[in-house]
């Protein structure tokens, strides 16, 4: 495969002739629906008799209402031209391009202007926000198997381990989305020079394009990039409301084996105080590598025993399921595959082999709902045994050295390129239908290496096997926060890096960055140094420890934003641009919410500068507001971490120094320079669904500074889980006079250390 090359417009052939949803290029004759949707949404789809007449997507997505008013005009050869209700012209077709074919091959061409702006792609690995002059390939990879080393030790892999062929357009302020929704291999250019040269912007064009399948383009209009944000979101699908033990610390290692390693790490995370919610377990725990199988050596006395020990500290076990299937007659699931057909196959109609961690390995075909029910049981079981996750890893799907092109799909009849894309989605939907399976209230928790457009409504997202250095460590803002505008909002990095030898400065500055991630998790390669928390230096492990119990503080408001994101779409990670239309999307600062800011110090040299957005910050190291451009200097515990003006953050009380979250029992912490401001803050169980049933409560507060007096009033709006146990607040700003509810209350002063330094904050 040429991954860096795809194909040129001037090779393709455009309509003739387009009337009555019929397009005629040549002898051609294709079909086209273009349809509105309420919310400035369009779909255009072509078939064609002799080319696509089935769309192998494995998950539809969830349209709005079809809408009678449009701004999208199509002309008599297929031209596209869209605009804003004023009449000016948002995006539009280059007069003699625009739609076109060659062979199976399609493609949407739109005119460049060297003024847009271009973000999102999902998950690429360029190191930067701003995309232009970009030429991407969507297949997914073993970055590590299907790329030199050369490469990804220190450069960006592309393409990458999920597929998602969204490209968001700035002009100005206005912001479009093009989501070429084609599970085949697809590419998306920016406006890059054919040439070679470099400079010929005559030649530039925005291209979507797809090597086979049906040609399906959603366009968006946000005009925001908030709007947009959330009408993809509700396009392809929320994510649902995680369990709330996900989104704590997760520690793994590849040599964890079970039972003895379970037992040290909840030991070590204990007597450290470290809040620890997920213990993993890589492939070592399994009986020869076989999937759904674990070693007498692993669990002396079976998963359950283990689980039960781990108990009273509320330790949850993920282990790795890996895809491949062991080839060995006498292993039940290999001979239940062979025997039922559901394994992928050749052209010669023979189970289709490959090389993974057992040997030879052969692979579930999960474009068909048979095998995705057959997995769903073995999942089943597995968390029935006590697992309480599913981390499905090795889904590209990976195959060793064996070229993967006579993997075939739905009983051979599909191609390869149908579904590779697509394969860790069907392996994700199987897997999450099997833990419902096994507990159907209970929310259940998948991570995935690999994904696709849809992915957010089955599973989480880790960006791979990446390495330990400050390229992976730079370049995990702009990869976690282009996912998390192209859809896939629940994601994270290997904290530390997963290959090579981590140092302390390294993993300290990581955890600094990474921990108000949505997913966060350390994760390393056995054949390398060890990098728990306990295993660097006392003021290393007292930093580390400080920013995990910090990040169990603010699970609260953590949990909000994934309230938020099933409720509206939101992601929990965006950039500035987010709320502060201006300027440009910094590469190395992001938001967490709406109401915190991190620009962290990751070159290596403790020092950065930094344009604060809007108008006043208050310095959470430092507890006074700042604004503007600041020149920052990092001292070895601090990060530079913003709280917006008028905002209400609920957090657990005190020092968090286990996993305990009781989200009855909050603390409010209020920064407000003047004015009023207001949240709802929404508790429920955090792991059942039964939020679903209604059975969640919900209290709206309230704060004003006028005239020195602090009012706060609260009040309850919905008490189907009941009501708070407990209530405290945190005023970071002067008043004389302070108000609960209208009656008078005291205050007193307390030290509060959010980063490296303690504040000053008023108590009541």
């Amino acid at each position: 495969m040429l991954f860096h090359k795809t194909p040129y417009a001037a090779n393709f052939r455009y309509p003739d002739r387009y009337k009555e949803g019929k397009i005629s290029i040549g002898n051609a004759q294709l079909s086209a629906s273009v349809t509105a949707y309420e919310g400035d949404i369009y779909h255009l789809k072509v078939t064609a008799d002799h080319l696509w007449t089935e769309d192998h997507n494995l998950v539809p997505l969830i349209a709005p209402k079809v809408s009678d008013s449009s701004n999208l005009s199509i002309g008599p050869k297929f031209e596209i031209s869209l605009k804003d209700g004023a009449g000016s012209v948002l995006l539009e077709t280059i007069p003699g391009f625009g739609f076109g074919i060659c062979g199976r091959q399609s493609i949407f061409t739109f005119a460049y202007d060297k003024k847009m702006k271009f973000y999102g792609m999902g998950e690429k690995t360029f190191g930067r926000m701003e995309l232009s002059h970009i030429r991407s390939r969507f297949w997914n990879v073993d970055a590590l198997g299907d790329h030199p080393g050369q490469v990804w030790g220190e450069h960006s892999a592309d393409p990458y381990y999920v597929s998602v062929p969204y490209l968001i357009v700035r002009q100005g302020n206005t912001y479009l989305g093009l989501l070429l929704h084609n599970p085949y291999e697809t590419w998306v250019d920016t406006g890059t020079d054919p040439s070679f040269f470099g400079t010929e912007d005559q030649n530039r064009k925005i291209v979507l394009g797809s090597e086979d399948g049906m040609p399906s383009l959603w366009i968006l209009v946000g005009p925001s990039l908030a709007e947009l944000t959330r009408k993809l979101q509700k396009l392809v699908g929320v994510t649902p409301r995680p369990p709330l033990w996900s989104l704590g610390y997760h520690q793994c290692r590849w040599e964890y084996k079970g039972d003895k390693h379970l037992m040290e790490l909840d030991g070590y995370m204990t007597k450290h105080q470290i809040p620890n919610d997920g213990l993993w377990l890589d492939i070592d725990y399994m009986e020869g590598y076989r999937v759904f199988t674990y070693s007498k050596e692993a669990f002396p006395q079976g998963v359950a025993a283990t689980i039960k020990k781990l108990a009273p500290n509320d330790r949850k076990v993920v282990p790795i399921i890996d895809p491949g299937v062991k080839l060995e007659p006498g292993f039940q699931m290999y001979d239940e595959g062979v025997k039922k057909g559901y394994f992928c196959l050749t052209p010669e109609g023979q189970p289709f082999v490959g090389f993974v961690w057992p040997g030879e390995t052969v692979f579930p075909d999960f474009s068909k709902s048979n095998v995705r029910e057959w997995w769903a049981g073995y999942c089943k079981t597995f968390r029935e045994e006590g697992f309480a996750g599913a981390w499905v890893d090795m889904n590209d799907p990976s195959t060793g050295a064996v070229d993967p092109y006579s993997m075939l799909f739905n009983d051979g009849k599909w191609s390869h390129g149908s579904f590779r894309n697509q394969y860790a989605l069907g392996m994700q939907v199987a897997t999450r239908d099997g833990f419902l399976k096994a507990k159907p209230n209970e929310r259940p928790f998948v991570l995935s290496r690999s994904g696709y457009t849809g992915t957010s409504r089955y599973a989480a997202i880790w960006t791979g096997d990446n390495v330990s250095n400050r390229f992976y460590l730079k370049g995990s803002i702009p990869t976690t926060l282009g996912l998390s505008l192209s859809g896939i909002p629940f994601n994270g990095p290997d904290v530390g890096g997963f290959m090579n030898d981590t140092t302390e400065e390294l993993m300290v500055d990581w955890v600094k960055s990474g921990f108000l991630f949505p997913f966060f998790r350390n994760h390393s390669g056995g054949s390398h140094r060890r990098q728990e928390p306990w295993t660097f230096s006392k003021r290393g492990l007292h930093i580390i420890t400080h920013y995990t119990q910090l990040r169990y503080k603010l699970l609260p408001y953590l949990y909000q934003l994934f309230v938020a994101q099933e409720r509206d779409g939101d992601p929990m990670l965006r950039p500035a641009q987010y709320h502060f239309p201006n300027g440009d999307m910094a590469d190395d600062m992001f938001m967490v919410g709406p109401s915190i800011l991190q620009a962290p110090c990751n070159d290596g040299n403790g020092q950065r500068t930094l344009k604060l957005p809007g108008k006043q910050w208050f310095d959470a190291r430092w507890g006074k507001w700042a604004t503007g451009k600041l020149s920052i200097q990092c001292g070895p515990m601090d990060t530079p971490l913003y709280f917006a003006d008028k905002s209400i953050i609920p957090a657990l009380p005190g020092v968090r120094t286990d996993n305990a979250k009781d989200l009855t029992d909050v603390e409010f912490h209020i920064f407000l320079s003047a004015g009023s401001t207001e949240t709802d803050y929404i508790f429920d169980d955090g792991e059942s669904l039964d939020y679903q049933k209604g059975k969640e409560s919900v209290i709206n507060i309230r704060a004003s500074l006028k005239g020195g007096t602090l009012a706060i009033d609260t009040r309850q709006t919905k008490s189907g889980f009941g009501e708070l146990t407990g209530m405290k607040f945190f005023f970071y700003g002067e008043a004389k006079v302070i108000k609960l509810n209208d009656e008078m209350v005291k205050a007193k002063r307390e030290k509060v250390t959010w980063t490296g330094m303690p504040i000053s904050a008023l108590t009541f």
